[in-house]
């Protein structure tokens, strides 16, 4: 990662996105996240918001109602709300399938790489993507 240098010449830098998700029960989904997606607990915040990762790719969860959508039709667009790019990613979706997660796009190759995709307990859909080489 390069730094940038700002009009005033003091330099800054991104380190990662973290999509925040609203959940219903948030110990239920860092359960998920860390025993079935092994992502790893980063911090609780006063019970309602807390913050996992793993390798470097974060997702926050806030404990509340997410916004009602059409589930059904979602999954059959092949929407995800959550991009994480991968290295290794038959290997991760075979040890998410050992795991027991749900699928909502097995293993596939596409022409910008291969995918899959899985459903958090609250109906979110996360993408896990590996690029093609280029």
């Amino acid at each position: 990662m390069t730094p940038r240098t700002s009009v005033s010449g003091a330099t800054s830098s991104l380190t990662y996105a973290a999509p925040v998700l609203r959940v219903t029960d948030l110990p239920r989904s860092i359960a998920f996240y860390r025993d079935r997606l092994g992502f790893a607990l980063d911090f609780v915040y006063e019970g309602f918001y807390a913050s996992v990762n793993r390798d470097g790719a974060h997702v926050h969860l806030q404990a509340g109602a997410p916004t009602p959508r059409d589930q059904a039709a979602f999954e059959q667009q092949e929407a995800i709300d959550v991009c994480l790019v991968v290295h290794g990613v038959a290997a991760l979706a075979a040890a998410f399938a050992a795991a027991g997660v749900p699928f909502t796009v097995a293993l596939r190759q596409m022409p910008y790489g291969e995918e899959f995709y899985v459903r958090d307990p609250d109906g979110y859909v996360l993408g896990f993507v590996q690029p093609a080489a280029e």
